[in-house]
């Protein structure tokens, strides 16, 4: 006969259970409020300082482009916005390692370390407080760099593009050139009819005077080696509709198409030796035809090129480039893989970032304390290079392999950086600075 009893599993000790729930309730306390409350204001002040710096140094060219779209001020605003995320997650990594060593610096000068190891608390309370702030920084970057920098990539382009087509309906501007998928489009003031210079025409009807009619100048690629030249003499779009037709109404219209070949076919060698002839046929135009009043449909995507958000792989969120794309080609999907695994390990800078932050208070003396934080803040953006420099190495095809190098060499980090803070407790708790 055998006990039932053996059959069960062993019940853990009430020591582990209640060393549990000591540290959750530590971590729920007023204390730990207080440091997640501290590091919250320094991350936000140290973030809006670092975009605001990135923001003054990209403005130029954002608003170029902005203007090249005849985007309005709103408009720049959105964009400007839009751009400050493409640097969010580095921000964020270097936010909180300034944050956390500034917080934990000066917890340890106040002698509040003191007062939470006398209380009978060690260093697995103050590594649960560090530990907490490491996951949420992760989640917060991975969420940044991965689901929202990318839709704001997306709206940027959408701002543009709908601020491009709201220009082109209002009108061209006089004297600008307009690039489209083989067009160049150029609108240039008509000039006014000669009038008999003894006649003085008196207008004394009041009436403001007319605008000046321009003239629509287009030019085509229609073939490697043929061009089209239209002309028109006024030039309107209409639409575009739900699904993305427009009307180009044009009056006056002409054609004239031209051919780079050598119009040779059917001359006799003698016309063939007479250089004038040759040079006459060159520019002549093969084809010409001249309408009064021409409509044509159009989709929008013939005139101004829109690509769905899948289109570029920088506006793929990271839930989309973790889903396998069956669709996709070699090359399209080791870009794919390659941003993923420079995302991931991103992110991971912002979960090594406290515990470098930890390292470097207890490193930080007397002696030590003018290069402390510089020396974590390069070994910081070290592992970023590292990384880059492993995905490189690594080529990744797959998730697994994406995902998997980064995360290796942030556990290395994190746990030397670990193992500096346990072995140099007692230079952590210690005040060292401003009082003995």
């Amino acid at each position: 006969m055998t006990d039932a009893s053996a059959h069960l599993p062993l019940a853990k000790p009430a020591s582990v259970f209640r060393f549990r729930s000591y540290l959750a309730n530590f971590v729920k306390g007023g204390f730990a409020w207080g440091f997640f409350k501290d590091m919250a204001i320094f991350t936000a002040a140290i973030i809006i300082l670092i975009e605001a710096i990135f923001l003054a140094e990209h403005f130029t060219w954002v608003f170029r482009d902005a203007v090249r779209h005849d985007a309005n001020l709103f408009d720049i605003s959105l964009v400007l916005l839009c751009t400050g995320t493409g640097i969010f997650d580095l921000a964020l990594a270097t936010a909180v390692l300034l944050a956390a060593y500034m917080t934990l610096l000066r917890m340890r000068e106040n002698r509040e370390f003191l007062a939470l190891f006398a209380s009978g608390l060690g260093p697995y309370q103050l590594g649960a407080l560090v530990a907490v702030i490491s996951f949420i920084a992760l989640l917060t970057g991975l969420a940044g760099g991965g689901i929202v920098d990318p839709m704001s990539r997306y709206a940027q382009r959408s701002i543009l593009f709908g601020t491009e087509l709201q220009s082109l309906k209002k009108g061209l501007a006089r004297g600008e050139f307009y690039d489209f998928p083989n067009y160049v489009v150029y609108a240039a003031d008509r000039p006014a009819a000669p009038q008999d210079p003894g006649l003085r025409v008196i207008d004394a009807s009041g009436a403001a005077p007319a605008t000046p009619q321009r003239t629509l100048f287009i030019y085509q690629q229609i073939a490697p080696h043929t061009a089209r030249v239209i002309t028109a003499a006024k030039a309107s779009l209409n639409g575009p509709d739900r699904e993305g037709r427009i009307i180009l109404d044009l009056n006056d219209f002409s054609s004239h198409t031209f051919a780079d070949a050598h119009p040779l076919v059917g001359l006799s060698k003698a016309e063939t030796n007479n250089a004038a002839i040759l040079s006459a046929l060159k520019e002549v135009p093969q084809i010409t035809m001249h309408v009064r009043d021409m409509s044509r449909l159009m989709m929008v995507n013939q005139l101004l090129p829109f690509g769905s958000r899948g289109s570029d792989g920088a506006e793929q969120t990271i839930f989309e480039q973790l889903a396998k794309d069956n669709s996709a080609t070699p090359d399209l999907r080791a870009a794919q893989m390659r941003l993923l695994a420079e995302r991931f390990g991103r992110g991971l800078l912002s979960f090594l970032a406290p515990l470098l932050a930890l390292a470097a208070v207890s490193l930080t003396t007397p002696r030590s304390n003018w290069f402390a934080l510089p020396l974590v803040c390069l070994a910081l953006m070290s592992v970023n290079l590292a990384c880059e420099a492993l995905i490189t190495l690594a080529a990744p095809m797959g998730v697994a392999m994406a995902l998997l190098p980064p995360l290796l060499l942030a556990l290395g980090v994190a746990g030397l950086a670990g193992w500096i803070a346990v072995r140099r407790q007692g230079e952590l708790v210690r005040p060292q600075l401003a009082r003995a």
